[in-house]
């Protein structure tokens, strides 16, 4: 089970992965370095490396993946994490701030100047006040771009570890499924062959083998699919236990053919409950009436109608409320969803029961 999970969720954790890296390398790069690249190429050539722009950048870089990796994590789940977030992000930023005009100090006294060095000293506090403000704003919006990022992993993770639970909870719902199936079953066959034994032993000890081979098949097959012509061939040999029982009192019309879709796999013992209950309750001993089965694939669909007669009222709404098809109709939905149909009507004397499953 958890090996068909990681199968399943590999290639969309690379991905993801991948686009993580591209994500932040486009963001960094974007709102962060190419800016103050942009600034240090105005000024003179052969002015030298303004490595206080660069210095400045990986400040705010670092101020981005101390909130992405540490302080976020450390806040989240406790009491009050925005209040807890904000401080903390308050600090970091006055700090980075007084770090970055400190080298930005030091880099000016290595810059030339393309200005006069007598400046105004109004209009140099207004510089130095919009130089203070785009690099707050730059402060918080590397904290919201980083918190943002976070609880978007966040999210996604949660997301995933979800699907994995729906998945494993899918899984065991099935095997539950199927176990409360197989009983129904084995109990259905055994008296078949039970009724057989007082009528033709030679036909009960032929029921028997057939019984073996099928339940070769129910017990032992635990593959989430089957191909299609094993299930068929499933059909077709309980068919022909049913019909040891039955004799020649009534026609069984049987139809099963794989058509196109060989190669195709189907999950195993779908069709077997509305088979049970057509012989279960379909055998009313009235000339004319019949069981008529037919499981046939074509362009890559399943059509599958099962019709029998009935003798009362009773019967009719014991098989159509059945444990067989309640769990029948929770398998397709939770298999297949809505690329699989199930439908059930009266018409006359006759239970119709009718699947389409999109393959």
């Amino acid at each position: 089970m958890n090996s068909e999970i990681n199968s399943y969720k590999q290639p969309s954790q690379t991905l993801q992965k991948w686009v993580k890296v591209v994500t932040h390398f486009l963001c960094l790069g974007i709102i962060f370095i190419l800016p103050e690249v942009l600034v240090s190429r105005s000024f003179p050539a052969g002015s030298g490396i303004p490595w206080g722009m660069y210095a400045k950048s990986l400040l705010f870089v670092a101020v981005f993946y101390i909130n992405y990796y540490i302080i976020i994590d450390y806040c989240l789940g406790r009491r009050r994490w925005v209040l807890r977030l904000t401080g903390l992000n308050v600090v970091i930023i006055i700090v980075t701030l007084l770090c970055a005009y400190f080298l930005m100090d030091m880099h000016s006294g290595e810059m030339p100047r393309r200005v006069p060095r007598h400046v105004d000293a109004h209009a140099d506090l207004l510089r130095r006040v919009s130089f203070l403000m785009r690099d707050v704003v730059m402060a918080i919006l590397t904290v919201a771009l980083s918190v943002a990022m976070k609880l978007s992993d966040y999210w996604v993770k949660l997301n995933r570890q979800r699907q994995e639970m729906e998945m494993v909870q899918h899984k065991e719902e099935l095997e539950s499924l199927k176990k409360q199936l197989n009983p129904h079953f084995l109990f259905n066959t055994l008296n078949s062959i039970y009724a057989l034994i007082a009528i033709s032993p030679d036909k009960a000890q032929q029921a028997v083998h057939e019984l073996s081979q099928l339940l070769r098949y129910v017990l032992y097959e635990n593959s989430p699919t089957v191909p299609i012509q094993d299930e068929l061939t499933f059909i077709d040999n309980y068919v022909k236990l049913m019909k040891l029982r039955i004799g020649d009192k009534m026609p069984i019309n049987v139809t099963l053919d794989s058509g196109d879709c060989n190669d195709c796999h189907i999950a195993p013992l779908l069709f077997i409950s509305p088979v049970e209950n057509a012989f279960k309750y379909g055998n009313t001993g009235r000339s004319g009436d019949s069981i008529d089965i037919s499981i046939v694939c074509r362009e890559g669909s399943i059509h599958c109608h099962i019709a029998n007669n009935f003798i009362d009222s009773e019967k009719r709404d014991i098989a159509s409320s059945g444990i067989g098809n309640v769990n029948l109709r929770r398998r397709l939905d939770l298999i297949y969803g809505n690329k699989a149909e199930m439908s059930t009507k009266i018409d006359g004397d006759r239970y119709i029961v009718d699947m389409i499953i999109t393959l």
